[in-house]
Order: C-alpha cells, then structure tokens, then sequence
C-alpha cells in the first residue's frame, strides 16, 4: 500500500485595493491608509471576517501591525530564509517555498490579499488573484506607490462584476474577477 496523498484545498485569493484615482495605494512604503473613507473600511472589515488568512508584504504588515496581528497573517519578505512564526504571523519567503502550496496545507480555504505592490504583483503573475476588489478614493496624490510594482510588462484581463459608489464624497468601489 502507498502512502495516500493528502488532498489539498483548493484556495480562493481576494485581493483589496484602497487608490487614489492616480492609481496610488500610498505615498511612500512607510505610510498609511488613513486617507480611505469610513465606508471602504467597513467594507473592507465587513468582509475580512470570512477569510481564513491574509497575506501582506513586510511594509503593509509594519504600518497595520495592530490590525493584522490578531488574524492569521502570512508576511512575505526577503528577509527570512525560512518560514518564521511570531504569534499568529508567519513570515515567508516566496522565493525560497510555494507560498500557493503552504497556503493550502494549512487548509485555508479564503485568503485575502492586502499589499502592498510588490504582493498585489506576485499573486498576480502567480496565478493567485482570483478576484479583486479595488475601492477608488476621490483624491490625486501625483506621486507614490503604484497598485502594482511589475517589472515585465504583461497585460492581465479582468472581468468586472459590480461597481458601487460608497459615499458622497465620490470613493468607488469596483469588483472584478479574474479570466
């Protein structure tokens, strides 16, 4: 008798997005999202308790650190060589392990992806978007961090499923899915 494989879950990731209309999510790697509206973070909450775990990059993961640390969180960063865990987050190297695999070995069955760019970009070109979600904040910053950092250029097809206008104030939040 062989050894049974074990099944692996299949894994649903969701990406969200807070933007200027400029296609910005910060102004520098060391800043905020305390520019979003009260309704994309609610939004945004609202959803966040049906996933498993988020994913982030070191820097998202440095500012919101508070927020993150009380879910299930998996930093990547280059700066481990080895999968780390520090309470309920753990930091990861996806150059070094299959970050799609880790993921589904611990049965998650809903990720959320959080950020920043280079994180946004990875998942992306690795097959691990499955749906997006992208609150457009009605602001202009000129300069920042672009929503995704790729070096090659490749062009992504998205669907788009809804779009909502949250507010007064003009914040859009858009829904698509991935081809």
């Amino acid at each position: 008798m062989g050894m049974e494989k074990q099944k692996l879950v299949k894994t649903r990731f969701i990406a969200f997005v807070a933007t200027s209309i400029d296609g910005r999510i910060a102004e520098s790697g060391k800043s905020g999202t305390d520019w979003t509206s009260k309704e994309d973070w609610n939004f945004f909450q609202r959803l966040l308790k049906k996933f498993d775990a988020v994913v982030v990059g070191h820097n998202t993961f440095r500012v919101a650190k508070d927020h993150i640390k009380r879910r299930n969180a998996i930093v990547l960063t280059s700066k481990v060589h080895k999968i780390k865990t520090k309470g309920r987050a753990v930091f990861f190297n996806p150059e070094k392990s299959s970050l799609k695999r880790f993921l589904q070995s611990k049965n998650y069955k809903k990720v959320a992806i959080l950020g920043g760019a280079k994180v946004y970009d990875f998942c992306l070109r690795n097959k691990m978007l499955d749906e997006l979600y992208v609150t457009i904040e009605p602001y202009v910053f000129t300069a920042g961090v672009p929503m995704f950092s790729g070096v090659k250029f490749k062009k992504y097809k998205l669907l788009l499923q809804s779009t909502k206008k949250l507010n007064k104030s003009g914040t859009i939040l858009l829904h698509y899915k991935n081809q």
